[in-house]
């Protein structure tokens, strides 16, 4: 069974927890949400777990899958790794990540694409 997991900093933005529960309330799509806050405060020690622990061994399929490279989730200039912010949305196997997409805007948009279509959608996006 797949599940959407947000990682974010606090309770990450409105509109994003909205519809997560709106999806799970219509597309029945179960979802997590990961604060990488340390009492409220943005913590690198957690951002880098997330990154070394979720992203890192599922890289070249999530690179396969979105285009995109997981070091735009880590600061190539300081080494600071930024799962969290400004947020990351994630679809979540047994086998750990198949697909991510950062930024606000990009999540709310696959968010709303998955209320429309529902789970075939996610199961389409990680057969790429």
């Amino acid at each position: 069974m797949l599940k959407l997991r947000y990682y974010c900093q606090k309770n990450g933005n409105e509109e994003i927890r909205r519809l997560l529960a709106e999806l799970e309330a219509k597309q029945k799509i179960p979802y997590e949400i990961l604060d990488l806050s340390r009492n409220g405060e943005f913590n690198g020690e957690k951002e880098k777990q997330a990154y070394e622990m979720d992203f890192k061994p599922r890289a070249r399929i999530m690179k396969q899958r979105t285009g995109q490279s997981i070091t735009k989730l880590k600061s190539a200039k300081h080494g600071n790794y930024y799962v969290s912010e400004p947020g990351t949305i994630a679809i979540v196997s047994s086998e750990g990540i198949e697909w991510f997409a950062i930024t606000v805007e990009a999540i709310i948009s696959f968010l709303k694409e998955v209320l429309s279509q529902g789970q075939s959608y996610l199961d389409q996006l990680i057969k790429k």
